[in-house]
């Protein structure tokens, strides 16, 4: 029997649409790496039991817990009639932005980007 893999983040996740199957990426704390691919059913099943799990066990951590979002695209452009810099996500509402508050952003986007471009990729949890 094999020893069980104590798994501390989610390293990756990646939908292999040719197999309609879902990859993810397990890591331990010491930087391990195991991949699970799973079958939708499985997927749908092991959702039910991981909700049930995270409701019983430690509530008050779950909020602490959530992914962060990861959008597909985006889009930019500017307002019709105001004059404000658009900021779409996906098909959400878009954000409307004065053209300082769109500098700022992308000032800071571009200093976050810059930073994180040689690190390497932290663990997600």
């Amino acid at each position: 029997m094999t020893e069980p893999f104590a798994a501390q983040a989610i390293v990756a996740t990646r939908a292999e649409s040719a197999a309609d199957r879902l990859a993810i990426t397990l890591s331990d704390a010491m930087g391990c790496e195991h991949t699970l691919t799973l079958a939708a059913e499985t997927a749908a099943a092991l959702a039910l039991v991981l909700g049930e799990f995270a409701l019983s066990a430690r509530p008050a951590t779950i909020s602490q817990a959530l992914p962060t979002k990861m959008p597909s695209e985006f889009a930019i452009g500017a307002g019709r009639f105001e004059q404000v810099v658009l900021v779409r996500f996906e098909d959400d509402v878009p954000y409307g932005l004065a053209a300082e508050e769109a500098l700022r952003l992308g000032r800071a986007l571009i200093a976050e980007a810059e930073q994180l471009a040689g690190a390497p990729a932290p663990l997600r949890q």
